[in-house]
């Protein structure tokens, strides 16, 4: 943090911090090594389970045409279908104007590969671009490794069963409240270069975690499985 402060106040020259330039000069370097390192690492093929990993959608078709099949073309579509199915966008036609306070920011998809050769593709938005968000709307509790063994210790001396489930699409079952919207690509198909406004908490957004506990939290709550605030009241 020292540096930093010498160098937005100009302070190199004086005769007390002369000595800052030294540092200042490694840690240039160290950067610049850093981005040669980076830009070479980017260019080398990425491989998982013996899976090569396309870069984004226009490489992921060329590996299909590579592979003959549509693996990969088949893992964006499931994803678009799912995003589609939990009606994460409202889809504003031509002559629908523009909400007050919705800022544009960009989408991207990240590829995968799963132990058993299935494509994984995810929708993420680019929540970086997004206005700030206050943190009391992005925490979201996390339940610690340790709890979860002591609960498991438990369950074992008790006789008690141990069920575990998983939410997929966790996320998009939860509404957010960010005012952002993304253009449609080639991949949303007649709705290409429509203006989108995201409504759930779709993947790379800042507070989807908080929305999700937020929607499960009230979920349990409903079925009794959650003790109400009313239920602490005296």
């Amino acid at each position: 943090m020292f540096i930093p402060y010498v160098i937005k106040k100009g302070l190199q020259n004086h005769v007390d911090f002369k000595w800052t330039k030294e540092y200042i000069k490694e840690n240039d370097a160290y950067k610049s090594i850093f981005r040669a390192y980076k830009a070479k690492s980017q260019k080398m093929p990425t491989y998982k389970f013996g899976i090569q990993i396309p870069n984004n959608p226009k490489h992921a078709y060329k590996l299909d045409k590579i592979n003959n099949d549509r693996e990969w073309e088949g893992s964006m579509d499931k994803e678009i279908g799912s995003i589609n199915s939990h009606q994460v966008f409202i889809i504003l036609e031509n002559d629908e104007p523009l909400p007050e306070g919705y800022k544009l920011i960009p989408y991207h998809f990240v590829f995968d590969a799963k132990f058993d050769g299935r494509r994984k593709a995810y929708l993420v938005a680019g929540g970086h671009m997004a206005p700030d968000v206050p943190e009391n709307e992005i925490y979201s509790g996390v339940v610690s490794i340790e709890t979860i063994r002591v609960a498991f210790v438990l369950a074992a001396m008790n006789n008690l069963d141990v069920c575990a489930a998983d939410v997929s699409t966790a996320f998009l079952y939860g509404k957010t409240r960010e005012k952002v919207y993304v253009i449609a690509g080639e991949e949303f198909g007649e709705h290409k270069g429509k203006f989108m406004l995201i409504d759930k908490g779709l993947y790379g957004l800042a507070s989807s975690a908080a929305r999700f506990h937020d929607k499960l939290s009230s979920t349990l709550r409903d079925l009794g499985f959650v003790p109400s605030k009313a239920d602490y009241d005296l």
